[in-house]
This record gives C-alpha cells, structure tokens and sequence, in this order.
C-alpha cells in the first residue's frame, strides 16, 4: 500500500476514493472494485446514504480475500442531515432553528450519529472522523465530543472539513488540533495558505473533487497536456499527482468502474518542481463548489 507520513506523523493510505453518490450495492460494489485496484481509504458521510453499502463491502471483502479490518481506512463525517420531521430546519442537526436539535444535547446528537455509523459499516471503530462543516455555534462542541470518542478508541483520527484557518485556530485554543482537513483544492484554486498553516499546525490536507476543473474545461491545456504527454499519463493523473507532490492527499471521485485504477496508477512518476510551480500557477482563487451552502457566511 502507498502511504503518506502525515505532518503529525502517523501513516495513512496516500490516495483514496470519494464516493459520493454511490449507495447501497452500487456503493458496495465499487468499494469493492476499488480495494482490488490497491486503494485502502474510502471517505464518505452519513449524509451520502452510502455507509451501509460500504459495510457491505468490509464484510464481503473479509469473506472472500481474508482481507482484515486495519488493512483498510475507513472516513467518514458527521453531517447536518435532514433526518427527521418534514419541514426544512425541523430535523437538521446543528442548527439553532432545528426543533430536533433544540430538544437533544450536542453529545446526545453526535453520539447516536457515531453509534448508527458504527453499525452501518459493521465495524466497532471509525479510522477517521470529520466534521463536516464548521456549523456556526455546534462545531466547537462537536469537537469535545470527538476528543472523547477518541480517547475512548471508538475512532482512531479526528478532523475536519471545509473549515477555514480561523475555524482551526478556535480548535486549537480549546484542545486538540485537527488530524485532518478535506477542501477543495484544484488548480485553479491552490488554497496555498490552507497548506502551508496545515504543515506549521501538523494537519494533513485532504483535498475532495480534485479534477473537478478538469471536468468542467477550466484547465489551460498547454500546460497539462505536455506534461501527459511527457509521463505517458492522462490529465487526470498529471492533477492528482500535482496533489500529492505538494503535500495534499486527493479523494479522486468516480462512478465509472473503469476510471478507478487509472486514477490509481499514481506511484510511477513524480512532477519536479518547476512542473509543480508551472499548474500552481494557474491559480484563480476561483472556489467551484460552493463549499459554505450549509454554513451561510462561512
């Protein structure tokens, strides 16, 4: 398995797979086709419908290559998902307008989410847990709780997701620093600050969608092509490897059982600096997805 020592130390698979939308046995079975092009870390949330199918997946794979639990990775994040009453804001968590959240503790909330994952995945721990936006008023207790989970061994990694530096920095003054942050990172939008804080505070940067530009036509293809051209590689590969040369951790997203071991088949080739600094620099600060659409103001 190609694993990447993380600033705070700890090794962990270098590429893993995004699966949102998958659910269910679509869910299953691409996990699946996915352990057996070498991938080992598979993110999801309780808000994408797909932890029981990945759950389906750990136990079939168990069943038919003797593969073990810790041979895997498994991420997934504590969503504000709409999970109860009709109305809009009656059932989403983390909300002040939620009648649901007003009726239950932010530790009564977040435990029952871990409990039910738990038992979604079939599995007695959680690799990595991530909080999945800095929800205004609820992530700073969010995160108390997850210390103790923890602590109590129920998950071996705690961290985040779509929080800025100034959200880190409130998680730093009341505990422990986040293992982990998942953005958006492209070349269009490099987010150079949120890697160089992540590497001074001992965070790894995880980054979702990261061909998502490339998906969109948004790339200058002077300089991609060549440099796919000049490794034998496609442009999807040359982004993901940019990815990993500067540091960050891509969460390659695909519905297409044949693209899984193409975005894979990373481990061959390396961009030198100058080929780094040449797709850094079509930087646009330009955020595609719109990343605070739960956390107005974020």
């Amino acid at each position: 398995m190609h694993k990447l020592t993380t600033a705070n130390g700890h090794d962990v698979p270098m590429v893993g797979l995004g699966t949102y939308p998958l659910q269910g046995e679509a869910m299953a079975s691409m996990a699946l086709d996915a352990f057996k092009c070498g991938y080992r870390l598979i993110d999801t949330a309780d808000d994408y419908r797909g932890e029981t199918g990945l759950g389906l997946a750990l136990s079939r794979l168990n069943n038919e290559t003797g593969f073990r639990r810790e041979d895997v990775f498994i991420q997934t994040k504590i969503s504000q998902d709409n999970a109860y009453g009709d109305e809009p804001l009656e059932g989403v968590w983390f909300n002040k307008l939620s009648k649901y959240q007003n009726r239950h503790t932010v530790e009564e909330v977040v435990m029952d989410k871990v409990t039910i994952s738990l038992r979604e995945l079939q599995t007695d721990y959680i690799d990595s847990l991530l909080i999945h936006y800095p929800f205004p008023g609820y992530y700073e207790d969010i995160w108390d709780v997850m210390m103790r989970l923890k602590k109590e061994g129920k998950v071996r990694y705690i961290g985040v997701s779509n929080f800025h530096i100034n959200h880190l920095e409130k998680l730093k003054s009341i505990g422990e620093c986040p293992s982990i942050n998942q953005i958006y990172v492209s070349p269009l939008s490099i987010k150079h600050e949120d890697l160089e804080y992540s590497i001074n505070n001992a965070i790894q940067l995880m980054t979702y969608s990261p061909i998502m530009d490339l998906v969109h036509g948004q790339l200058n293809d002077n300089i991609l092509m060549p440099l796919a051209e000049k490794y034998r590689k496609t442009k999807h590969q040359v982004i993901l490897r940019w990815n990993i040369d500067r540091g960050c951790m891509p969460l390659p997203r695909t519905t297409n059982p044949n693209r899984l071991l193409g975005n894979f088949e990373l481990f061959d080739f390396k961009l030198t600096e100058e080929e780094i600094e040449a797709i850094s620099a079509m930087n646009r600060d330009l955020q595609i997805l719109v990343e605070s659409k739960q956390c107005p103001g974020l």
